[in-house]
């Protein structure tokens, strides 16, 4: 089955790559939300769910840990993991506040929230207000062409508690093109983080025009004594 063709008047995943500044992203995404989830979610966006599965095989079923969900947009990761791993907490970062509005509607299977508290933050900028607090950060689709890279991404890793542990999805085209290997090895020799494990998963299924695009889960550690 094709994926659906875009609409007069809608945004596209082409739309999101061409971004080039937080400005922008706020823009486009504050346009999207409202139809995100309808238009390019349910559209065979099969990276949140992998990412969360991946995330869960991280945590105990039993285990009451936080989490913090990098540039959550709609909430589809949280929706996915909070089903996996019910007793752990989820607070929601995204550049976005229509994004956050969405995120703020879905529901846990007890009818609570899935997220517990949210924040509306630049992530090009540091977050100072949240350093050494989580004992996972994850995220599906913000690093990627036109969003953030790899110091960002070690940047953001600061708001994990000493031995916290990304688990962070990055585009595989976005990894190879823009410097990520090299600048997570400098952060490894500086003991920054520890060394990344990576595996490589699809970012669409098998009904999407994009189908064949990859991401890779890049799972990595703070560590004890951080180096900051």
């Amino acid at each position: 089955m094709a994926s659906r063709k875009k609409g007069k008047g809608e945004i596209s995943l082409e739309d999101a790559y061409a971004l080039t500044t937080p400005e922008q992203n706020k823009t486009l995404y504050d346009k999207w939300a409202p139809t995100y989830d309808a238009e390019f979610v349910a559209d065979d966006y099969v990276y949140p769910r992998i990412v969360a599965e991946y995330l869960a095989t991280l945590i105990e079923a039993d285990e009451q840990l936080s989490v913090c969900d990098i540039g959550c947009g709609t909430g589809a990761i949280g929706e996915h993991f909070a089903r996996l791993r019910p007793l752990c907490e989820i607070e929601g970062v995204d550049i976005s506040p229509q994004m956050i509005a969405q995120a703020s509607t879905k529901m846990r299977d007890d009818g609570t929230p899935v997220y517990k508290e949210f924040h509306e933050i630049n992530l090009a900028k540091p977050i100072y207000f949240a350093q050494s607090i989580y004992d996972f950060m994850v995220s599906a689709g913000t690093f990627t062409l036109g969003h953030l890279g790899a110091s960002d991404m070690l940047a953001i890793s600061r708001v994990l508690k000493p031995l916290g542990i990304a688990c962070v999805g990055i585009n595989k085209q976005h990894f190879e093109q823009h410097g990520f290997r090299p600048v997570i090895a400098e952060a490894v020799e500086e003991r920054f983080i520890t060394q990344p494990e990576y595996v490589e998963v699809d970012i669409y299924g098998p009904s999407s025009e994009h189908h064949g695009d990859k991401a890779i889960i890049a799972v990595f550690g703070r560590p004890s004594l951080q180096n900051d």
